[in-house]
């Protein structure tokens, strides 16, 4: 069984990559909602958070764990590989590709202002940015956003054209998103930048992650590709909601309070 876990909703995205790659495959998907977003916390409490979900999602038979959350592979990745044994895949803003493929020479990164300050980033921008420069904004309130579902109305077209439309003057060709909830306000963000500036989204290099880790370590498809969806707040009736709307179809949704 895949495994996978991010603060709340915008792992979805890379859900979404990993289905389409892995159909036959179980997948389980936990939002811990109940510290959404993480964000805003410290890396002690993220750190304590990965671990507990970790242990929950290897207790329920994960064979591989995706951290599909930039801020929770930034702040405890490290730990979680020290803590576990089965195969672990991080996510990290598209650096790499973007800075590579930037013909001006300047491109932006969107992400939250930890996974921005983390020293994660900074390696990236030192091993793949050289000659390049490179933008970092936050996306103020877009992860409370998507986690209500508010992707496409007034307040959250006003706060993604905040944060874009200065970009406009700085000559970026490529823009990378760094946080797993982003992707799903791509559509205003375009409305902001048209097709000039390209948009890298993480998701699908990750699903060939998953892929190859399956083939390496000689796993079985294990099944019917049943999935699954957990989340660790309330009684899963607004995760509900949101699964039409991000993913295009209803599951069920449990409940698991990891106090």
């Amino acid at each position: 069984m895949i495994a996978m876990y991010d603060s709340g909703l915008g792992g979805l995205s890379v859900w979404r990559a990993v289905r389409a790659a892995l159909p036959a495959w179980p997948i389980t998907y936990l939002a811990d909602q109940a510290y959404c977003p993480y964000g805003s916390r410290s890396r002690e409490e993220i750190i304590d958070r990965a671990l507990k979900v970790g242990r929950y999602l290897e207790s329920q038979g994960a064979t591989i764990l995706v951290v599909a959350c930039n801020t929770a592979t930034t702040a405890a990745i490290t730990a979680m590989r020290e803590a576990f044994s089965l195969p672990i895949v991080g996510i990290e803003p598209a650096i790499k590709p973007a800075a590579a493929m930037s013909r001006t020479g300047r491109i932006a990164v969107l992400a939250t202002e930890y996974t921005l300050a983390s020293e994660r980033v900074q390696t990236l921008l030192d091993a793949h940015a050289e000659g390049v420069q490179v933008l970092r904004r936050a996306g103020h309130g877009w992860v409370e956003q998507v986690e209500a579902g508010e992707l496409s109305g007034e307040r959250t077209r006003a706060l993604v054209r905040r944060v874009v439309e200065p970009l406009l003057g700085e000559n970026i060709d490529h823009i990378a998103l760094g946080c797993t909830h982003y992707p799903f306000l791509e559509p205003l963000i375009r409305e902001v930048t048209g097709d000039a500036i390209r948009l890298y989204d993480p998701a699908e290099a990750i699903a060939r992650r998953v892929a190859d880790l399956i083939q390496q370590h000689g796993f079985d498809s294990q099944g019917d590709g049943y999935c699954r969806f957990i989340t660790t707040a309330g009684d899963g009736g607004d995760m509900s909601l949101r699964l039409p709307q991000l993913i295009g179809l209803p599951y069920p949704v449990e409940s698991v309070p990891l106090a």
